[in-house]
């Protein structure tokens, strides 16, 4: 068996579930190749016989993985399964990004899902998930890809009762979808639009941004230059901040300054809720007291250095560390 796995990943959470996956993978005896999004192209899909889809949880996935998955050819019923990471709110990836798999012709095998660390300029620091994945995550993440690779053939060979039933639709997917569909109609970033000041920025000799907008939207090798989705600003809803985050001269804020900010001292009440259920029932295992969310310290405020964060080193050989 032959699989690959298409990941993305910002902080690095993804990153180190989706390695995981595939040395579970390799240790069944399969070939596996890891693979930024960014790097993948359909055409190879056609070389491999199980295929796995991951990142990180932004409302539901990314919109990079998101328009790649929407822009798939037919699979005739090629093998694939799915995962993430995520925040408090985890419980409407899989409702929507598996029936967009199916859509395209896949029968997706299975899928889970992992808490991670959140990185964003105005949420708390430490983060109510601090802590996570841990190494209990990340054997899971290992045991997930043995069985995703060892079910693989017994499927086709007619065990279709090892194939994860469809995603269900309950209390917790709807409360979340209401939240979510809430920010969403915001047509606006809720943190701002990130404005970058040429005067401040080390361009041609920093790329970073450029080479790490999920969108494309950042060319500073045109005349004019052109940044973010409104070419002379980003305002895109889906609240990504990682070039604002990576910025490692303060080129890029936003305007107003610290918008995003207005919430300290102010506990995310849904969010708490919705992780309170989950640990009742034994999804969420609580690595930080509630008591030591930094409800007080934004992310950008407990890490007030330039850059805020720096771009984690993933590399796809699942030998070298």
């Amino acid at each position: 068996m032959k699989a690959l796995i298409i990941y993305y990943s910002q902080s690095g959470n993804t990153y180190k579930v989706a390695r995981q996956i595939g040395k579970g993978i390799r240790d069944t005896g399969a070939d596996v190749k890891l693979i930024k999004l960014k790097e993948a192209d359909y055409e190879m899909l056609k070389e491999y016989d199980l295929i796995g889809f991951g990142s990180p949880t932004w409302k539901a996935d990314t919109p990079n993985m998101h328009a790649f998955i929407d822009k798939l050819p037919e699979q005739d019923g090629k093998h694939c399964f799915c995962f993430c990471t995520h925040g408090t709110l985890p419980h409407l990836y899989f409702p929507i990004v598996v029936p967009n798999l199916k859509r395209h012709g896949f029968n997706v095998i299975g899928y889970k899902d992992w808490y991670g660390d959140v990185y964003m300029p105005g949420m708390p620091k430490p983060y109510y998930t601090c802590g996570h994945p841990d190494d209990i995550d990340l054997r899971e993440a290992y045991e997930f890809g043995k069985e995703m690779a060892e079910n693989s053939p017994r499927i086709t060979a007619g065990e279709e009762g090892l194939i994860y039933p469809e995603p269900e639709m309950n209390a917790k997917v709807f409360r979340q979808a209401m939240i979510c569909s809430n920010m969403l109609l915001c047509p606006t970033n809720p943190q701002g639009a990130f404005v970058r000041d040429p005067e401040k920025c080390l361009y041609p000799k920093c790329t970073i941004c450029m080479d790490n907008c999920m969108m494309g939207y950042i060319d500073l090798s045109k005349d004019p230059q052109v940044f973010g989705n409104r070419g002379d600003k980003c305002d895109d809803c889906h609240e990504c901040s990682y070039c604002y985050m990576l910025c490692p001269s303060g080129a890029i804020t936003t305007d107003p300054d610290h918008k995003f900010a207005h919430d300290i001292n102010a506990p995310h009440e849904a969010f708490e809720k919705m992780l309170e259920e989950d640990e009742v029932t034994g999804k969420f295992r609580r690595l930080i007291p509630l008591d030591q969310v930094g409800y007080a310290t934004p992310y950008v405020y407990w890490h007030p250095e330039r850059p805020y964060m720096k771009v984690p080193k993933m590399t796809d050989d699942l030998d070298e560390e």
